[in-house]
């Protein structure tokens, strides 16, 4: 016998024991004034347990008496939220001279029972069980299946069965892998309903359903419950949606934690448990709806999006016909589209084309054209009755033969027939795919993910231990007329930026490969956040910049040197989703090269292995030789760490572009992303901010040779060093200068140097005396400083005596520096000299490419098969980097990377 059968035998025992007896079977029990109440729990929405008072009235009346009489209680009461049958009740109760009354209600006021004890329906019909001499087990049902009872011990695994990805169970869910270690006491369960998630279901989405139940039963008189639910219900909303942050995924676990211990019901105890456990359980899940903009389930509707695939659509328009927002443009001969800003998501369009090209996809769709296109081979539009419209399209007729014959033909060296490499190395083993990424910094990385959003395989060869390069020191990619810029009021076009770019440039550079870049800026910093990448915001580096540098949202709140580090992680693990294999400390050392195209990569693994790594195309992107002291000397004459003090990146020593130019590249545009600073200037980081100030700028001569105020540009000024003995200045100060700009701030703000630096230089300052470094001097008189400069004492007298008297008048009559940065140079204090050199934040450029970023030959023919990204192939600054466009660099690694993966995409579609 169960507790699910009626038992009626629990009656006639109990007429037959007095108190004593009933004591010494279930022990004393504390006093109640009031009565006992039986009732299901508040906070159980599933309410399967009411299937005792149907099936077990008996054995419920049963256990009210004997609390009743071990208590004391006034008599007995039963709360109901379903319909009972009543007159059975009554004659159980009567049987046993039970007062007993019959409430309807789905919920128990606590505060209105307090004299009384409260009681579960499964708890009165265990005491029964008991009273008869058997151990009641627990009352398990699943989904919406009848209810059995289990012993108490039974793992809940084998209840359960296999599940696919877990189970919810009052209110709490449960991964299927931690259901092999529970049993179910372990859960004391209060519905007893499990409810078994399938691939099919959205766990975000249950939650959001859990949550909606859990409002709906509310009373509304606790604080806590009914505010917590409705912020959880939002947040869940949120994510479902595809607009929630990180923040807000704190704040629900910090609103559900009170919940648990600050509500006066058991409904509002529980009631933060969905969202509890869903960020515990199933976080992979959540982190794809608020990061990636996905539903893994493909549930969420606020993260469906329905497009028609152009390769399958006929333009017959059906689709169109059946649409009730009318968000579908059609013409017939036509590709349709669908307007996703307007699209209901009402799915009619999706089973009706018979073509299957409605198709329904979660996140991100892939690139599609924005208005009608032509479908191939459809009559012209004239003859249908149409209106002619020739699409725009950037997707390359591509033409590999020989150019026309110039008058004096550029002499080539054809590559041969083989695999080029300059060292043999030996392979021990062969691996095929789509495609193949050399390096796996920024470019590579978004090229990775370009191309599985694509469904293309890749295998990404990376020679460092992680990914992210360059990206792991930056701070952000360039974006023009976003988002973020325009809720910042910025209102930069596209138009104006390019026309800024190629004044600056005198158009030294390839204007389409900008305009591309500039043009597809906004949609890759969008593509950037649907992915959960967040942005600080946009920024100038300094006043007369543009705010095009979209900072990434720093980890630990202060915006500097490796903000972009996360968006380097948050590109790897996307490419991972995608497909993509990553394969760490594998430098690539040649390319593949046979039958006139590029089919592959040679390397070598982390134990030293050769490798072939076969492929239809080959995207580089190893980001310059900024490391590379022999060809930094060979390709511009600079001695790295001698007069030349970049940003040095381990392993960017021009790998890729040395396999490319064995392969025919042409070499082109090599230059530095020129800036200044102190050596070392990453552990010297207080000292390059503090004095770099507009200050009196002089060289190893002795003589001012700039307008010192232009030093906020730091291009500028590294040209201007590079054109000074030994390429280097020094920049002097004094003590009460430094004053000042503690009182009142610098001159010259800029977003990477903070102007807190200035409180914490004496602390640097005096380690630096204290170590001797080199590029920091303190002098307490102009002596002293000439010895220590190295500069005759005269001629520095008079460089700062002629600087002051121009302070002194406040006119600059040679460099004419503004009035407000004319500090005269007393020496009160001491002096304070920083010494600057020519610097880099790497190389750019060493081979050209086009706008579809493939590689070109000495005759501006591309080479089949190759394609480059990133600083090997940006050669769109001319002479010197543009500063006025801050975060150019890292911008054009990005998009050329996708550039790369699209156009890589469109050529492996026409193989």
């Amino acid at each position: 016998m169960s507790m699910l059968q009626n038992n009626t035998d629990a009656l006639v025992k109990l007429q037959e024991m007095d108190t004593a007896a009933l004591e010494a079977l279930f022990g004393p029990q504390a006093p109640v004034r009031g009565t006992i109440v039986g009732a299901l729990y508040n906070s159980d929405t599933d309410g399967m347990k009411s299937v005792l008072l149907h099936g077990n009235p008996a054995g419920v009346v049963a256990g009210l008496s004997i609390l009743t009489r071990l208590t004391g209680a006034a008599g007995a009461e039963l709360v109901t939220g379903c319909p009972v049958n009543e007159q059975e009740l009554q004659a159980n109760a009567g049987q046993l001279g039970l007062p007993l009354t019959i409430t309807a209600g789905d919920m128990v006021d606590k505060r209105a029972h307090a004299a009384d004890r409260l009681c579960t329906l499964d708890e009165l019909a265990g005491l029964a069980e008991r009273l008869m001499g058997r151990q009641p087990g627990c009352l398990v049902a699943m989904d919406d299946g009848l209810p059995q009872e289990y012993p108490h011990d039974t793992p809940v695994s084998q209840v359960v069965g296999a599940v696919e990805k877990g189970v919810l169970t009052d209110h709490r869910f449960y991964p299927a892998a931690a259901l092999s270690e529970l049993t179910l006491g372990d859960l004391k369960l209060k519905s007893g309903v499990f409810h078994r998630l399938t691939g099919g279901h959205c766990a975000v989405h249950q939650a959001d359903e859990e949550i909606a139940r859990l409002r709906n039963k509310s009373c509304g008189k606790c604080t806590f419950c009914r505010e917590g639910l409705y912020q959880l219900s939002r947040i869940l909303d949120e994510v479902e949606s595809g607009r929630a942050k990180a923040q807000g995924l704190e704040l629900a676990r910090e609103i559900g934690q009170a919940m648990t211990t600050s509500c006066n019901c058991t409904l509002g105890e529980l009631a933060g448990l969905p969202v509890l456990s869903l960020l515990d359980g199933f976080g992979d899940e959540v982190d794809a709806h608020v990061k990636s903009k996905a539903c893994p389930a493909g549930v969420c509707l606020g993260l469906t999006q329905f497009y028609i695939d152009p390769a399958l659509c006929r333009g017959e328009g059906a689709c169109a016909q059946v649409c009730p927002a009318h968000c579908i443009d059609t013409r017939q001969g036509y590709v349709s589209v669908i307007d996703s800003f307007d699209c209901t998501r009402c799915g009619k369009c999706l089973d009706l084309c018979p073509h299957g090209a409605v198709k329904r996809c979660s996140g991100r769709p892939p690139k599609l054209p924005a208005h009608p296109v032509r479908i191939k081979g459809a009559r012209l539009a004239e003859e249908t009755g149409g209106t002619r419209s020739v699409p725009r399209t950037t997707r390359r007729k591509r033409v590999y033969a020989s150019p026309i014959p110039m008058a004096q033909p550029v002499p080539q060296a054809q590559p041969t027939e083989t695999t080029i490499q300059k060292e043999q190395v030996k392979i021990m083993k062969t691996l095929t795919t789509d495609v193949v990424i050399v390096a796996g910094g920024p470019a590579g990385l978004a090229a990775a993910v370009t191309l599985g959003e694509r469904g293309l395989k890749s295998i990404l060869l990376e020679k460092s231990s992680t990914t992210g390069g360059a990206a792991n020191m930056g701070m952000g990619p360039m974006g023009i007329d976003t988002r973020i810029q325009r809720a910042q009021f910025n209102d930069l076009s596209v138009e104006d930026a390019l026309h800024m770019h190629m004044e600056y440039t005198h158009y030294h550079v390839d204007e389409d490969l900008v305009q591309t870049y500039f043009h597809k800026s906004a949609d890759t910093i969008q593509w950037l956040e649907d992915m959960g990448v967040e942005f600080a915001g946009a920024f100038r580096y300094f006043k007369e910049s543009e705010a095009t540098w979209h900072i990434v949202k720093p980890e630990n709140g202060v915006i500097g040197p490796r903000a972009a580090a996360p968006m380097a992680r948050t590109l790897t693990r996307r490419a991972k989703e995608l497909g993509c294999e990553i394969l760490l400390e594998t430098p690539a050392t040649s390319l593949i090269y046979e039958n006139g195209k590029v089919c592959g990569v040679v390397a070598v693994d982390k134990d030293g292995n050769g490798m072939e790594v076969r492929s239809k195309a080959v995207i580089v992107a190893t980001g310059g030789f900024g490391n590379n002291k022999e060809m930094l000397k060979q390709e511009f004459g600079l001695n790295l760490g001698e007069d030349f003090f970049p940003f040095q990146i381990p392993g960017i020593t021009g790998d890729g572009l040395k396999m490319m130019w064995d392969v025919g590249a042409a070499k082109f545009g090599a230059n530095i992303e020129a800036i200044y600073q102190i050596p070392d200037n990453l552990n010297w980081f207080l000292l390059d901010a503090v004095l770099r100030q507009p200050n009196l700028m002089i060289n190893q001569l002795g003589d001012r040779f700039m307008n010192e105020g232009d030093m906020g540009n730091t291009t500028y000024t590294g040209n201007a060093i590079a054109l000074q003995p030994g390429n280097y200045g020094y920049c002097i100060m004094d003590e009460g200068i430094l004053k000042e700009y503690k009182r009142n701030g610098p001159d010259i703000v800029d977003i990477v140097h903070p102007a807190d630096a200035f409180l914490a230089f004496d602390s640097q300052a005096a380690l630096a005396v204290e170590q001797g470094y080199s590029a920091y001097i303190e002098a307490e008189t102009i002596p002293e400083l000439a010895e220590k400069l190295g500069i005759d004492e005269d001629k520095l007298r008079d460089t700062i005596e002629e600087y002051n008297a121009m302070c002194e008048c406040g006119v600059d009559t040679k460099y004419h520096k503004p009035q407000k940065f004319l500090h005269p140079i007393t020496g009160k204090g001491k002096y304070l000299v920083g010494k600057y050199y020519l610097a880099a934040y790497g190389t750019v450029g060493g081979v050209r490419i086009n706008k579809y970023c493939e590689v070109l030959d000495k005759n501006h023919m591309p080479i089949e098969g190759l394609y480059s990204a990133g600083s090997d192939a940006n050669t769109i600054y001319g002479d010197s980097y543009n500063f006025t466009l801050p975060g150019n660099s890292m911008g054009f690694a990005v998009n050329t990377g996708r550039m790369a993966g699209e156009s890589v995409a469109d050529y492996i579609s026409e193989l």
